[in-house]
């Protein structure tokens, strides 16, 4: 049996590197059985079947799991395992927003791996000090870098968060750079870059697939497709709480305990908007978060109900079979 990492993946087919030997395998059959097929990052047991092909037969221990919600459904989505840095990265044009960065850091949070954020293409952007300054509030203790991958700008600093022990994700939008970053970092062009539509700065999604690369410098890097919306799992109000300390020991100063932060009278969050201690996008990602937080509770009763009722119906569909029974016996 050999041991390797996961280093891409294609459907049912997967790409090992076992001390720098790369195979192509594929799986048991037992994976098929309950769907929870290996992932970028993975280490896994193998069989060799031929020179340069391989099946894969155990999916050894995670450290991390970084996993999130469908696009268009509630599954639980794994994106990528085995990380221990994630690498939020923000281009400073049309994809700079701060909502979506508060939701990566939540992510990054749930999955338990720290973070970086990596604000990029400062060289198209304005007032970038004021700019690093806003991010800084958001990013709590997440470090902020500002550079341009493409002149490679500061880049050394985000190289210096990579020991040889290092296995990092980027994440961000199409046309944030990621691709670009990747490659500075692994000093070539591996990965595809693409053109900016002018109209709204979003990317064209030249990265397609998640893969990792062996840095030279020492670690790994994985890089991922853009995301358009990330979709959270279940986020607990332990959560929220960390990423939104400031509103929530706003809220208990509020007049009334069932306060909605909207217009109600004596509502401290809403006074400390006008007193610029706290921003209404900031309010407004806090009200999101809790609203989804709700929701999944709700759907959570609504299942537990439909799983009761249809325990009542099979309990009285056999009192009614038994008594069929018997009148059929009694008949006889």
């Amino acid at each position: 049996m050999h041991t390797g990492r996961i280093i891409a993946e294609h459907k049912t087919n997967f790409r090992i590197l076992d001390e720098g030997v790369e195979r192509i395998a594929t799986v048991r059959g037992s994976f098929f059985e309950d769907g929870a097929f290996p992932k970028v990052g993975d280490w896994v047991q193998y069989e060799i079947v031929s020179e340069d092909q391989a099946v894969i037969e155990e999916i050894l221990p995670r450290s991390s799991v970084i996993k999130r919600k469908t696009a268009h459904g509630e599954e639980e989505q794994v994106m990528v395992t085995n990380v221990n840095l994630m690498v939020v990265v923000m281009g400073l044009d049309g994809d700079y927003n701060l909502s979506r960065l508060e939701r990566y850091l939540l992510l990054a949070k749930q999955s338990e791996v720290p973070a970086v954020v990596v604000l990029n293409k400062m060289d198209i952007a304005d007032d970038v000090a004021t700019t690093h300054t806003e991010v800084e509030a958001v990013a709590g203790d997440a470090p902020v870098i500002v550079v341009s991958a493409e002149q490679g700008t500061n880049m050394d600093t985000l190289l210096s968060h990579f020991t040889d022990n290092t296995t990092a994700v980027l994440l961000g939008s199409s046309g944030a750079g990621k691709s670009t970053i990747t490659n500075w970092l692994l000093s070539e062009d591996k990965q595809a870059t693409g053109t900016i539509r002018e109209d709204d700065s979003r990317g064209r999604h030249t990265t397609t697939a998640r893969e990792l690369f062996t840095l030279t410098t020492g670690g790994a890097l994985i890089d991922t497709p853009g995301i358009r919306e990330l979709s959270l799992l279940d986020t607990s109000e332990e959560d929220e709480d960390a990423v939104f300390s400031k509103i929530e020991a706003l809220a208990h100063e509020c007049r009334f305990a069932d306060c909605d932060h909207e217009k109600s009278a004596g509502c401290r969050v809403l006074e400390a908007i006008e007193e610029g201690l706290i921003i209404e996008r900031e309010l407004a990602s806090y009200k999101k978060l809790k609203r989804e937080r709700e929701h999944e509770a709700i759907k959570r009763d609504v299942f537990k109900q439909r799983q009761s009722e249809k325990k009542r119906y099979q309990g009285y569909k056999k009192v009614m079979d038994q008594k069929r029974f018997e009148q059929d016996n009694d008949w006889n």
